[in-house]
């Protein structure tokens, strides 16, 4: 099935973050500093989260909170368009994070999370993965690999055994791939497998999954490869499918509708694009 792609809402600046969650899309507009929020019923946008950080990467959580990577203030945090912002975690060992990019959930509702350093103002000297456990008096935060030059996109498999991130940087001389890391019993990372290499070319931003388990992810771009797309990867990394995008650069994507068939995604245009699919998004909880 060729995936149509018809754009739902924008252009504005640079979108980001789409989820699904009581019936609407809730995605970031990152230079305005806001959580949108598109209702597909109506076809209409409007403000959800008036002023956030900085936010790029949302996640909703298994308490029915909204939780966002909130890079300007070099956190994660829970937002709510009506109570202040809750504060997850904003340091590593007494330093500032860099600025964190996205974020998975998992069914016990602890926080995985990549931290680059897009913006060149981190002082920790590394860029890594993270994992905010929940405590009874609040979260401790659990240092899972520096290894990576630029952790972007992060998902857990259905059954939380395999943790994939890609490393998407844009320097010839560096990786950029799609990784999978084993889970190890006592939540500490195992050795990874690169499921895809992207080359030369724009690797992944964003992803989901789909209840299947398959890894669906935006990536490429207008300046090299096969230009923007959304790519199905099995878990071993083989290429199901690769359906053109219609905008320079894709960010990030969530499935949603009553049967959850449809995938929402964002883009660089600040735009929020919607194909009928013949896929079925995972949901966790």
């Amino acid at each position: 099935m060729s995936w149509q792609f018809e754009r739902v809402s924008g252009p504005r600046e640079a979108t980001e973050g789409p989820i699904w969650t009581d019936s609407v899309v809730r995605f970031t507009e990152i230079r305005e500093n806001q959580v949108l929020e598109y209702d597909p019923e109506t076809g209409a946008t409007r403000v959800y989260v008036e002023e956030t950080a900085g936010a790029v990467g949302l996640h909703g959580g298994r308490d029915g909170r909204l939780y966002a990577c909130e890079a300007e203030k070099h956190r994660i945090a829970a937002l709510s368009p009506d109570e202040p912002t809750t504060v997850v975690v904003d340091e590593f060992e007494g330093t500032p994070l860099n600025g964190p990019n996205d974020l998975e959930i998992d069914s016990e509702g602890n926080v995985w999370f990549t931290d680059p350093d897009d913006m060149d103002r981190g002082e920790l000297g590394h860029t890594s993965v993270y994992r905010a456990e929940r405590t009874g008096s609040g979260w401790d935060l659990v240092h899972l690999t520096d290894g990576m030059d630029r952790p972007n996109g992060i998902l857990l498999s259905p059954d939380e055994s395999r943790l994939y991130v890609a490393e998407c940087t844009y320097e010839p001389d560096r990786d950029c791939d799609l990784r999978a890391y084993e889970v190890l019993a006592d939540g500490s990372l195992g050795e990874y497998e690169v499921l895809h290499d992207f080359g030369d070319h724009r690797g992944i931003d964003g992803m989901t999954l789909t209840d299947e388990g398959d890894i669906v992810a935006c990536a490429g771009w207008e300046e090299s490869g096969p230009g923007p797309s959304v790519y199905v990867f099995s878990p071993s990394g083989a290429v199901l499918a690769r359906h053109p995008f219609p905008e320079n650069r894709p960010t990030n994507c969530a499935f949603g509708g009553p049967d959850r068939s449809t995938l929402y995604a964002a883009d660089l245009t600040g735009s929020l694009h919607r194909a009928e699919t013949d896929l079925t998004g995972f949901d966790r909880f």
